[in-house]
């Protein structure tokens, strides 16, 4: 079977052939619940907001015009949903203070170094949970799921400026804060 692209089943969709739908939730969802599942911390929670973004983009997909990647559409719709879900349950996260400007990189990589990929990627998992749902997202889609800049500005509806800053800020709070878990 030929690998049709994500437009073909949209096209496919808006002509009334609902079940195109299926091949669009088996190529987004590992993505999808990924993003949301590094936010929402209970995998309850992530399964069941996942599954709210499928249901908006299929009765959104008229509203999608093709200007964009549907990809991206997509993820700005999980997006949003997880941001409105979090509001709405009133998600409580720590959050980190910013002393960003005062961390110095050769002060951060020397720890990280020396343990195992196991306990960085606890660590990492760790520090996720902490952060604002927001650098969360975006530290998991850049980092993660290999988004550009441009990607994440479009889905955030930040200034690609403003996404830059934002993911250097969050990088340095992140490895100073994996390294205090380090030496504890």
């Amino acid at each position: 079977m030929a690998d049709f692209d994500d437009i073909y089943f949209v096209r496919q969709v808006k002509d009334g052939n609902t079940n195109a739908f299926v091949h669009i939730v088996r190529r987004y969802q590992r993505m999808v619940l990924t993003i949301v599942g590094k936010i929402v911390i209970n995998k309850s929670d992530a399964e069941d907001i996942t599954q709210e973004v499928f249901i908006k983009v299929f009765q959104s997909l008229d509203k999608f015009r093709e200007e964009s990647e549907f990809g991206t559409w997509l993820y700005r719709i999980a997006y949003n949903t997880t941001i409105s879900q979090l509001r709405k349950r009133k998600h409580d996260f720590v959050a980190f203070e910013d002393h960003s400007e005062n961390i110095k990189d050769e002060d951060i990589t020397e720890s990280i170094d020396e343990i195992s990929h196991e306990e960085r990627m606890q660590c990492l998992d760790t520090v996720l949970s902490r952060l604002s749902p927001e650098d969360a997202l975006m530290i998991t889609m850049f980092y993660l799921n290999n988004h550009s800049i441009q990607d994440i500005s479009q889905i955030t509806g930040h200034s690609i400026a403003n996404v830059k800053v934002k993911l250097h800020r969050t990088r340095k709070i992140m490895n100073f804060e994996i390294n205090k878990l380090i030496q504890q």
